[in-house]
């Protein structure tokens, strides 16, 4: 049923490029014709050359004809080429966007559950290898089982006892691969499984090259990439060791066919039942018929580990989206942000506990609290990166979750700990897809106090940053992140452990930089540096998803509770870096 539907899905998804597909497989079709046609024709040359009064001209035509057939053949093969190599690619190509940008819709609940390795192998791996399918076996597959059924009902006709014995090694070999293919369900998902886990280890072991190499690690000695390794490999042999036996008889009886048609097609031609140039044509068309019908069968390997490829996609574009409502935030937006009785959880982690929480229309509200206490998770429910199991968070009065997401998400800017910079030019990471123009980027960078450093760079804002680009340092990264913010200028700023990586230079640059970014906004900001939160309008403290207190940074001092114990461990640590 499964395997079904996601071949279903593959024509689901060719669309538009259907009719290229048709296109491509009937001409695919007629090139099989036009390529068994010459030896029809040879069998009646050699009909009329074996006649007592020889008609030249005859065979003149037909030479002729067999001529003007092999290049019609190999124009109408090439069209079939053409038509479905256009279908192919633009398939692929309105399928990778269609994934990416259903993966947009989906809460960060997907991602967490899906490893680096298995999304990048099915955007990348498993569509790539629907090319193949699409523009190559799609025609192939068209002509693989017209051409045996042509051959066959024309050998009917010339003599179907003798048609009768190709049949043999058809039923043989068609056992054989039943044998082989018990089990292919199973061993495809397996494969997939160890393919993905191969995938994320790969990525695991690169990103983490700097630790690697500090702690003198190869390959070999790093275990998770040798073990992975190693099962994919035996896997393969496994495979092998099961399949070689099988595939092999299979070869062999396939390509066994004239090992019947010479004895039994002999005995007859020597009991007259059949003449010399039948006996000849069944020779010669009895390869041809075997060697398509072998290509239908191998078909059925690489279709099985294509669907389940398919099916990996399909996982993917079927997950259900976020619900998003139709309310639109209007210009007038006060920005005040509410939890209400809010309740959230990992999984079956709880990770926020009942938790309520004003955050007033031009306020900044700082988020302390433990490792692991909510602050970060609390940032980004109101992104709706995921959904509250219980209560509501709303803006403005109006729940989060009926507003449009394109809404919420224009008048939401996030500053992240970890600053996600693509390979191109500082200007566009700056821009990040908005249409705003370069002299509005280069404010904000001013205001992000990086416009300097970047016209320090070798072609300022076209500098090109990435693997073959200038490198950047955390705090860099930091205030073009901010730049981006300033640029986007949202009414509601999220800032999460903004100033963890920077250096005492940077760190003050950033602040300086937050004070123009947070001017006249409702902020949440997420700190682990308590001095940076000193000054905010209120300071919530959080322990295991539930508010411990909440105040000005003298009222919490005086009360002397957690946050006073984080403040003293704080400053303590500060106290000691300096000494040193």
């Amino acid at each position: 049923m499964k395997e079904r539907s996601n071949l279903k899905f593959l024509l689901e998804v060719s669309g538009k490029e259907k009719i290229k597909l048709y296109i491509s497989a009937v001409f695919s079709v007629i090139s099989s014709v036009f390529s068994i046609a010459p030896y029809i024709l040879m069998y009646y040359i050699i009909l009329e050359l074996f006649k007592p009064s020889v008609n030249y001209e005859a065979v003149k035509s037909m030479a002729v004809i067999v001529g003007i057939i092999v290049v019609a053949r190999m124009a109408i093969f090439l069209a079939s080429g053409v038509f479905s190599h256009i279908a192919a690619f633009t398939i692929l190509y309105e399928l990778r966007m269609k994934a990416a940008k259903h993966m947009a819709k989906l809460n960060m609940g997907f991602f967490k559950g899906h490893t680096i390795g298995e999304i990048k192998k099915t955007i990348n791996e498993d569509i790539e290898k629907l090319e193949n399918f699409i523009a190559h076996q799609i025609p192939d597959l068209a002509s693989a089982a017209a051409t045996p059924v042509i051959v066959i009902a024309y050998l009917f006709y010339l003599d179907w006892k003798l048609a009768l014995v190709l049949f043999i090694p058809i039923i043989l070999g068609f056992m054989s691969q039943m044998a082989m293919f018990k089990g292919m369900k199973e061993r495809m998902e397996h494969y997939h499984h160890l393919l993905q886990k191969l995938n994320s280890t790969i990525i695991q072991y690169i990103n983490g090259m700097n630790v690697m190499k500090a702690f003198n690690l190869s390959a070999k000695s790093f275990k998770n990439y040798k073990d992975c390794t190693e099962e994919y490999s035996d896997y393969w042999e496994e495979i092998t060791r099961t399949m070689v036996p099988f595939y092999s008889v299979f070869l062999i009886l396939i390509d066994s066919g004239l090992l019947f048609i010479i004895p039994i097609g002999g005995i007859m031609f020597l009991n007259g039942s059949i003449d010399v140039s039948t006996y000849i044509l069944f020779l010669i068309l009895s390869a041809t018929f075997l060697n398509s019908f072998k290509q239908l069968l191998e078909f059925g390997e690489s279709f099985s580990l294509l669907l389940e490829g398919a099916g990996n996609v399909r996982d993917i574009i079927e997950q259900m989206p976020q619900k998003e409502g139709n309310e639109e935030i209007n210009e007038k937006i006060k920005g005040e942000i509410e939890f209400n009785n809010i309740t959230f959880k990992y999984d079956k982690e709880e990770v926020i506990k009942n938790l309520s929480l004003t955050v007033g229309a031009g306020n900044i509200v700082a988020l302390v609290g433990p490792s692991g206490s909510g602050k970060t998770t609390l940032g980004q429910l109101v992104g709706r990166f995921w959904d509250v199991d219980k209560g509501n968070i709303k803006i403005d009065g109006i729940d989060i979750r009926d507003f449009k997401m394109n809404s919420l998400m224009d008048n939401v800017s996030f500053v992240f700990q970890e600053v996600f910079m693509l390979h191109d030019t500082i200007g566009k990471n700056i821009r990040m897809g908005s249409d705003k123009e370069m002299e509005e980027i280069i404010e904000a960078a001013k205001k992000a106090q990086i416009h300097d450093f970047i016209m320090g760079l070798p072609k300022g804002y076209d500098t090109l940053l990435g693997e073959n680009g200038i490198k950047l340092s955390g705090g860099e990264k930091q205030r073009i992140s901010i730049a981006r913010a300033i640029l986007k200028d949202s009414p509601i700023v999220i800032l999460d452990e903004v100033t963890s990586y920077s250096d005492v230079e940077n760190e003050s640059k950033i602040q300086e930089a937050l004070r123009t970014l947070l001017k006249g906004k409702t902020a949440l900001i997420i700190a682990h540096r308590l001095y940076t939160i000193k000054n905010a309008d209120k300071i919530v403290v959080l322990k295991e998803g539930e508010i411990l207190e909440q105040g000005t940074h003298d009222f919490l001092m005086r009360k002397k509770g957690l946050y006073r114990h984080l403040w003293d461990m704080y400053d303590y640590d500060l106290t000691m870096e300096r000494g040193a």
